[in-house]
């Protein structure tokens, strides 16, 4: 009797590759399901399953590699699926985090923040207005703000203008 597909890969339960555009099955890894995060139905199996990319639409391939470390190692719950590709999702990771460091600096350099610190904002910003659609409008303040502040410190004879 097999359950959930514990002795075929080609007998799991479909939600488990939901969206899929292909699986092959002849990369199959057996799963440790002692190992996963799951309330039922636990992955016997992982397989190479190609998928397309929610941003750029490319297709990509979850590894059978790629799911064992996501469910066995970082504990994933077992219904998780990808979304990106992985240039979309180091892109996506690389925006965080110029989030993050906008995010711990802003009032810093705000405050006492050298001229240096304020071009950086000011990169940052800048980038961000490119990937996004639009940006808090604090942020373009801040933007427009540190431009001002950063030509000011270039020309100083033209602050009393």
């Amino acid at each position: 009797m097999d359950i959930f597909g514990d002795t075929d890969p080609r007998k799991m339960p479909t939600h488990l590759f939901y969206g899929a555009l292909h699986l092959d099955y002849a990369t199959a890894i057996q799963g440790d399901p002692s190992k996963q995060n799951y309330s039922v139905c636990p992955r016997h199996w992982y397989i190479d399953a190609d998928f397309k990319c929610s941003d750029c639409g490319r297709e990509f391939t979850w590894t059978a590699r790629e799911q064992m470390a996501w469910f066995e190692d970082y504990f994933f719950w077992v219904d998780s699926l990808p979304r990106h590709c992985k240039t979309c999702m180091a892109d996506r990771r690389r925006l965080q985090g110029l989030r993050n460091e906008y995010d711990t600096k802003i009032a810093e350099a705000r405050t006492r923040g050298s001229i240096d610190e304020k071009r950086r904002i000011i990169a940052i910003i800048a980038e961000l207005e490119l990937a996004f659609s639009s940006l808090p409008e604090k942020m373009i303040e801040t933007k427009y703000l540190f431009e001002r502040q950063v030509r000011a410190a270039a020309n100083p004879e033209s602050k009393a203008e």
